[in-house]
């Protein structure tokens, strides 16, 4: 698998609980200010991930014959479940 970076950051976590997401890596991930990110505990870690948007999977469901109300409402209940996952 070939990822957009390579290499290790190391970042401190300030007194809030903050971070700061090293710029390579956002636009490596094309995170950028309002993005939303998924934290997923792991066995060795937490794994952060990007939440793609709706608006693109819109984009990818334009030329199929599919009902993109009911396509919205499986991607919810979804995230409601990973929720429920991660709790």
């Amino acid at each position: 698998m070939e990822y957009p970076i390579r290499g290790l950051f190391r970042v401190k976590v300030s007194a809030k609980g903050q971070v700061v997401i090293p710029k390579a890596i956002r636009e490596a991930y094309h995170i950028n200010e309002g993005s939303e990110l998924l934290f997923i505990p792991i066995e060795d870690g937490v794994l952060i991930k990007p939440i793609e948007k709706v608006a693109r999977l819109r984009g990818l469901l334009v030329g199929l014959n599919v009902d993109l109300a009911e396509c919205e409402a499986i991607l919810a209940e979804a995230k409601r479940s990973l929720v429920k996952v991660i709790e």
